[in-house]
Formats: C-alpha cells, sequence, structure tokens
C-alpha cells in the first residue's frame, strides 16, 4: 500500500470519513500550512506529502483503537500528529484527547485549530514528567510518534496509565532491534502493525501490567 499515490479523497474513502469529519480535517491541514510558513510545525520535505506522511499515518491508529475508549493522550504530540488528526475522526463520540508537548508555539498552534476547527481537546504545554492532570487522569489509549525512547515512553507515562492502557506507538526501522534490549518485563499483549507507508515501519501496539 505504501505505493498508493494517496490523497483526500482516496483516504476519506479507505476510513470511510464523513463529510462532517472531513471538513474539519481539511480546515487543520490548511491552517497547519498556513502557520508552516513562519513556525516549523512539520519537515519541510513533508509539506508535499502531508495528506499520506501526516493525514493518513495518524488515521491508521483508528483500526487499533477500541471504540468504547474514553481517554487518550498523544505525548511529544507536535503539531497533532496524531493525537489532534485521531480527536477530529472520534470528535462526534465525546472522548478526552490530551495533547502533551514542551514547545508552547505548537501548542498555541492547537489552541488556535481546536477553536476553528471545533475539535475539543485539552492542549497541555508541558513536560511529560511533570503534567497538571498527573494523578488526576489516566488514560486509555497513550499515542506517541517519533518522541524518545520507547523505554523513556513508558516510563514517563506510567503517572498516567491504568491496568490495560494501550499503547500505540509508531516507529521506525530500528524497532524490533530496540525492543531486543529493553529490560521491561511489565509489556504484555505485544502486536507488530506494519505502517500502511513503509513496511519497515511498525505501529506498537501493547500493554503494561
Amino acid at each position: 500500500m505504501s505505493g498508493i499515490d494517496w490523497t483526500a479523497s482516496s483516504i476519506q474513502k479507505k476510513y470511510n470519513v464523513s463529510r462532517e469529519t472531513m471538513e474539519k480535517i481539511e480546515c487543520y491541514v490548511n491552517h497547519l500550512l498556513e502557520w508552516q510558513t513562519r513556525l516549523n510545525l512539520i519537515g519541510k520535505s513533508t509539506i508535499g506529502s502531508i495528506w499520506s506522511r501526516h493525514i493518513l499515518d495518524s488515521l491508521q491508529l483508528v483500526t487499533h483503537i477500541p471504540r468504547d475508549f474514553k481517554t487518550l493522550i498523544d505525548i511529544g504530540t507536535g503539531a497533532g500528529l496524531p493525537g489532534f488528526v485521531l480527536a477530529i475522526y472520534f470528535a462526534d463520540q465525546s472522548k478526552e484527547v490530551y495533547l502533551v508537548d514542551s514547545n508552547k508555539k505548537k501548542c498555541s498552534f492547537l489552541d488556535f485549530v481546536s477553536v476553528k476547527c471545533d475539535v475539543p481537546v485539552v492542549v497541555l504545554p508541558e513536560r511529560i514528567e511533570s503534567l497538571s492532570i498527573k494523578d488526576k487522569v489516566r488514560a486509555d489509549i497513550i499515542t506517541a510518534r517519533a518522541f524518545s525512547s520507547i523505554e523513556n515512553i513508558i516510563n514517563l507515562s506510567k503517572p498516567y496509565t491504568k491496568h490495560q492502557t494501550k499503547y500505540l506507538l509508531q516507529r521506525g526501522a530500528t524497532t524490533k532491534d530496540e525492543l531486543s534490549k529493553l529490560n521491561i518485563s511489565s509489556i504484555v499483549n505485544m502486536v507488530y502493525h506494519k505502517s500502511i507507508l513503509d513496511e519497515e515501519s511498525y505501529i506498537l501496539d501493547f500493554e503494561c501490567n
């Protein structure tokens, strides 16, 4: 599937995205490109392939997210990837989505698009180890894309987990090698999902006891 020329239309069809939801995704993309001219939200080399490299890459997670989840925390969300895109997808289902990033300028963008696209999220311009929601929120789902090591993600997110919290981590080609060196016995039910964009990249799907 990595060879497909993904467009807004083909992505909408694949994930059965409603017209209203698609309008919100397009709203997000338009504002992302506008802000990109003055703030480095995404890699410059990926601007021309924004629908595949960022929107599709985020939406592919919905296949692995239980529909009855209530709370999702996206760590190191940056421009809201994948967290804000997922918040748009589930916007009509009363989910709580927390977007965490220490870059305050990127968080200002997320506050802006949350209002413009009418998508409720909680933006936290803080470091994951010292969030204001510590001891208050427990996530059903934790996502992270291009953020730190697997071990760091697990250790830093512990205060926000509960029994059967599901991790969905988007990782590159060295994933299995990195996992082989981990000394975290609490990882259970590990599944490797190949990325729809790159056969050498994975979505790690697991829980921590």
